[in-house]
């Protein structure tokens, strides 16, 4: 897991090094943007309504920081079951549970048309997990992908579209161990550009 989440930070740095020019002054060089959307997970992944925000930093003309906060919040539905002698195994639905998450990485705009403008952004996320009625927590990390398009409303306001898969590990309590994280997640948020 570890190779993979190096090889996607390489693979974001040469795409933002690549072509890269120094962002132009007029032009918005911060982004606080607001999302709303799901997330479908299931097994040992929440899933349910996603919330949150982010951050943008312009690099360069094409290439942005996108750091984010995101909480799922799915269904309080048991879904855990004891496996002999001490374990327990878990198969939940695709919008049970909750998680918070913290995202590091790239966003880079590609060519548009008019005021839509797509893009394609990919990182790395930390996250917290609960399956409250089965009182399960955990941690997990992994990486995630994704595409959307921006529109721009007025020169400081974009509404965004996107959609994105994630995979990682995960370390539950409550005698489950590690487990997988593997899902995918479309939003639709507003974007305030600043200079």
């Amino acid at each position: 897991m570890r190779k993979h989440v190096q090889a996607v930070v390489w693979l974001l740095a040469v795409s933002a090094a690549g072509g890269a020019s120094p962002a132009h002054a007029e032009e918005p060089q911060v982004a606080l943007a607001a999302e709303v959307g799901a997330a479908g997970g299931g097994g040992t992944t929440p899933g349910g309504m996603r919330l949150g925000g982010r951050y943008l930093y312009r690099m360069t003309d094409h290439v942005w920081f996108d750091g984010g906060v995101h909480f799922t919040f799915g269904a309080p539905t048991t879904g855990c079951s004891r496996t002999p002698p001490d374990g327990m195994s878990c198969d939940h639905g695709v919008a049970d549970g909750f998680s918070g998450d913290l995202t590091l990485g790239l966003r880079r705009n590609l060519r548009g048309q008019g005021a839509f403008t797509p893009f394609v952004r990919g990182g790395v996320f930390g996250r917290v997990l609960r399956f409250a009625a089965d009182d399960v927590t955990g941690a997990a990390a992994g990486v995630e992908a994704g595409a959307g398009v921006a529109a721009v409303v007025r020169k400081d306001v974009a509404v965004v579209g996107s959609a994105a898969a994630f995979a990682g590990g995960a370390w539950l309590g409550s005698g489950v161990g590690s487990a997988g994280q593997l899902g995918m997640m479309v939003t639709l948020g507003a974007e305030l550009r600043l200079p």
